[in-house]
């Protein structure tokens, strides 16, 4: 019985999501998985979803002529690739589950949660042995779904593999916050009214698609970089999470969805040594406070009263427990705890 994880083709977008799904692929190959390659969308139009509906066909008939009885496959859902060109693989994995080959999902996104059906989310993880959620929120949704059948297990956070420690990103500043992520207006409106706050609390954002207009007082565009090159650069002493248009809540399809995902971002702050500050109504919130990692708020209008009353001490704490959950995400540890624990309750089973 041998152990092989879908790894597709790398992205150069100068973004955390593609890093999610390399280090998967990094960590699992270094625990002694066998990586079967397949490709992902190269560009947008017709000519090339027709290539890639070509080219996905005979990628996933390579990836299931290699799989026996008995085998374990990971897949990253949802593939990198067009929704409706991504079905051409359902085929295929509906064939090996059929022969015994147990089908492990991790998710990185549902289109479901933001309302949209018909690319074939059903149609995929109803073929699961195994669902890999972000966290117990989605793991509730996911039992609503109709999933509750299989076995859901919970990352918590992604990990974040480095090389080496970042040792000079926490500028030990609580006043001065980090920005990273996709700045494009209609998912992070919020930085644009940043300016409206005390100007006490100082912004620094990382990202692509930040539309410059009208200097905002206490805030500075620091430019955009490669996940793998973003910890070099990074500087602050919290990391924000957050989304939507509005200062007083995260709103909106990509605000609302925060109640159910674990965005990367938020492992790029902590794999830096940065605790967070994340909405309350976040599905990170409880984890965040349970485990010192930061602080959770209502209102980014509440920032300056927050760190008015907070301690060194209590900054201190934070801090260290940053260092230490970002030595685990730097090392792969939430993913290689997860999947030993599905391990574990299989040998149970067979006991």
């Amino acid at each position: 019985m041998k152990q092989f994880c879908i790894v597709e083709r790398d992205s150069h977008e100068f973004h955390a999501g593609s890093k999610a799904r390399n280090d998967v692929g990094e960590i699992l190959t270094a625990q002694g998985w066998t990586a079967l390659p397949v490709h992902r969308s190269q560009g947008k139009g017709t000519p090339d979803k027709l290539k890639m509906a070509a080219v996905t066909w005979m990628d996933w008939r390579k990836v299931a002529r290699q799989l026996s009885p008995g085998d374990t496959l990971l897949v990253q859902y949802p593939l990198d690739m067009y929704p409706k060109v991504s079905r051409l693989a359902i085929p295929f994995l509906r064939g090996v589950k059929e022969k015994g080959v147990q089908l492990i999902f991790l998710i990185h996104d549902l289109d479901s949660l933001r309302g949209v059906e018909g690319n074939g989310e059903r149609q995929f993880l109803e073929l699961a042995d195994l669902l890999i959620a972000h966290n117990q929120e989605m793991a509730e949704y996911l039992c609503e779904r109709g999933y509750g059948d299989k076995a859901i297990r919970t990352l918590d956070l992604f990990d974040y593999l480095l090389e080496e420690e970042p040792t000079a990103c926490n500028t030990q500043d609580p006043w001065e916050v980090v920005v990273a992520g996709n700045l494009r207006p209609d998912k992070a409106g919020y930085v644009y009214r940043l300016g409206q706050l005390d100007s006490k609390v100082r912004f620094r954002l990382y990202g692509p698609n930040y539309q410059e207009g009208v200097p905002q007082v206490g805030v500075k565009y620091c430019g955009q970089f490669p996940p793998e090159q973003l910890p070099k650069t990074l500087r602050g002493g919290f990391g924000l999470v957050w989304d939507g248009d509005r200062l007083d809540c995260c709103d909106g399809v990509f605000g609302r969805y925060l109640k159910y995902n674990n965005p990367h971002k938020t492992s790029l702050y902590l794999a830096c040594g940065i605790p967070v500050m994340v909405w309350d109504q976040s599905a990170l919130a409880d984890y965040v406070v349970e485990h010192h990692l930061g602080i959770a708020v209502g209102s980014l209008e509440e920032l300056p009263r927050r760190l008015q009353h907070m301690t060194r001490e209590e900054y201190q704490t934070l801090c260290q427990s940053a260092r230490e959950m970002g030595a685990r995400l730097r090392r792969g540890a939430m993913l290689g705890r997860v999947l030993r624990a599905y391990e574990s309750s299989k040998d149970e089973v067979t006991e």
